[in-house]
């Protein structure tokens, strides 16, 4: 059994590279792993059988729990990990003790959360003897994950209006865009003229069609960083399925086994993450 001291309190930050300062034209929501965090933690205590415990844990939904002893934290239960023993067999016997490896500062940013989700499905928030909360795979798919990725996709999709604006003005004779798509864009450019509000048409594009756009015309994706129109075109695409599971509150964690199973995993929100990020700060004279 091992307590939590102060030296958890101090846990590191998860070493990863650093995400350069982007200077955005306005503020945005910004989450570290405390506000991802589950904090309402719910124990199991070591006397628990194995079996009352693997029931509880599946039906609460739980891959991890902290084992408990009085106010002391003994470790933690992996789900996957408790075996059919016999009915005395009880979960200190498979009780893992906390160590630094499984800990996270509140304040580890974003970015460092997916790099540690990346490694590792679970980490614990320390305190001073306690445990402050369970950061898993899973949380990624919360209000807090969703407004902070929102926030960056619309600033984005702001920029690559300015930038087609100044770069391709003449974006309908220069991309092949679908007949009824460009249809929808006149017509909501129309509704909106005669209301007095008077913007270009490309102001009433949709995100998808921005990325087209964009990918389809050469000086725009070399001023978003890229090298080759079809690394634009794959690494936008998945920041338009990103951003539609976003809006829509879809899971955007769709595979918290983290391998290449179906669906998007921990790995893919961090590559897409890095594309939205990278295309900000390589847009900002555009904002």
């Amino acid at each position: 059994m091992i307590t939590i001291n102060y030296w958890l309190c101090q846990a590191r930050t998860v070493n990863r590279r650093a995400v350069t300062a982007i200077t955005m034209s306005r503020d945005l929501y910004a989450c570290d792993a405390g506000d991802l965090a589950t904090r309402s933690i719910e124990s199991l205590d070591p006397e628990t059988g194995v079996e009352e415990a693997t029931e509880w844990l599946e039906e609460q939904g739980y891959d991890v729990a902290p084992v408990m002893e009085e106010q002391s934290v003994a470790g933690y239960v992996i789900a996957d990990s408790l075996p059919t023993d016999p009915p005395e067999t009880r979960v200190w016997a498979h009780t893992e003790p906390i160590t630094i490896e499984e800990i996270i500062s509140s304040d580890a940013s974003f970015r460092e959360v997916l790099s540690a989700l990346y490694d590792a499905p679970f980490y614990f928030l320390g305190g001073r003897n306690q445990l402050k909360g369970i950061l898993t795979r899973a949380d990624m798919n919360h209000s807090p994950a969703r407004i902070h990725l929102f926030d960056r996709l619309t600033l984005l999709e702001e920029r690559f209006r300015n930038l087609i604006c100044e770069l391709a003005p003449d974006w309908k004779e220069q991309v092949m865009i679908n007949p009824d798509v460009v249809e929808s864009i006149e017509e909501r450019h129309e509704r909106a003229r005669r209301s007095n509000i008077d913007l270009e048409e490309i102001h009433y594009t949709q995100f998808s069609t921005l990325v087209t756009i964009v990918t389809e015309v050469e000086d725009c994706w070399k001023v978003c960083g890229f090298t080759r129109d079809h690394r634009a075109s794959s690494q936008l695409d998945d920041l338009v399925n990103l951003r539609n599971d976003v809006a829509h509150s879809n899971q955007i964690v769709q595979n918290t086994d983290g391998g290449l199973g179906r669906g998007r995993t921990i790995g893919t929100v961090e590559q897409a993450y890095d594309t939205l990020i990278s295309c900000l700060e390589s847009t900002q004279e555009y904002a």
